[in-house]
């Protein structure tokens, strides 16, 4: 990710640079990690949806308040935009289109990027071939998968957020805020041919499909999808974060989910 700050104004592309958001990146999930590195505020979506490129399964509005806790409000202290063709978004003080800096571009393979893309919307267009989650259900998730929000079950975190416990007990609503950081009890790459039935169409591109276990510093474990781990490999008891990124396509949506980074501490 490359930030440019200046003042009340700020802009961010990928780490590729800004003709490319990187395998499982857009505008929208630039947005949402620079939004997660600015203090929190509020914000005017100012057109912002109308120059991405599939419509996200939940409402904009509602993964940048489950992912960010950012407001969005059309009275607001920042305003959002997107340039034209490149893939840089930003956060500035005025609806005005802003005056874009430059970002610096690493190489990348044109011929992966293109295939990337055309299998994205092959994606979107078709219907899930593995395990179909409904809209409905992916919203009602979204503030809890999003924003790691946890239930609390004598004393101890629960999540993912369940209806009941194992004595059968009705759990409250999730109210945690767990920690944005976890640590790698162990990993796994999953070759092209093995990899599931979402995701059999790039990850032949990518060479296969990198999974992490983690746990939690609160204490319950998750399995995540590795995203940005190109140049970098993971290893037990190393660190990681999260960040949103696109997860799969289905019936003309785009669906978003937490995927782990590598941490560099």
């Amino acid at each position: 990710m490359q930030i440019h700050s200046d003042g009340n104004n700020h802009f961010a592309c990928s780490q590729y640079g800004p003709k490319w958001p990187g395998p499982d990146g857009d505008r929208i999930t630039i947005l949402l990690t620079l939004m997660k590195r600015l203090p929190l505020g509020t914000i005017n979506l100012n057109g912002f949806d109308e120059h991405v490129e599939f419509i996200p399964s939940v409402p904009l509005e509602e993964i940048i308040e489950a992912g960010t806790n950012w407001t969005v409000e059309k009275d607001a202290s920042y305003y959002l935009h997107a340039h034209q063709i490149d893939y840089i978004v930003a956060l500035t003080d005025s609806e005005e289109e802003p005056n874009w800096p430059a970002f610096e571009s690493l190489e990348y393979d044109s011929e992966m990027q293109r295939q990337l893309q055309d299998q994205w919307n092959l994606e979107v267009e078709g219907v899930s071939q593995g395990a179909y989650v409904s809209q409905a259900q992916h919203m009602l998730s979204t503030p809890s998968r999003l924003g790691l929000k946890a239930q609390i079950d004598e004393g101890q975190a629960v999540w993912p957020p369940r209806q009941l416990n194992a004595t059968g007990k009705r759990l409250d609503s999730a109210s945690k805020q767990m920690t944005e950081s976890a640590t790698i009890l162990t990993w796994t790459r999953l070759s092209a041919a093995g990899a599931p039935s979402e995701f059999s169409g790039r990850a032949p591109l990518l060479g296969g499909v990198s999974t992490v276990l983690v746990q939690f510093d609160e204490g319950p474990k998750g399995v995540f999808m590795l995203a940005d781990d190109e140049f970098e490999t993971p290893h037990i008891g190393g660190k990681v974060y999260f960040g949103i990124r696109r997860l799969y396509g289905q019936d003309g949506m785009m669906h978003y989910g937490l995927k782990a980074v590598l941490s560099d501490s």
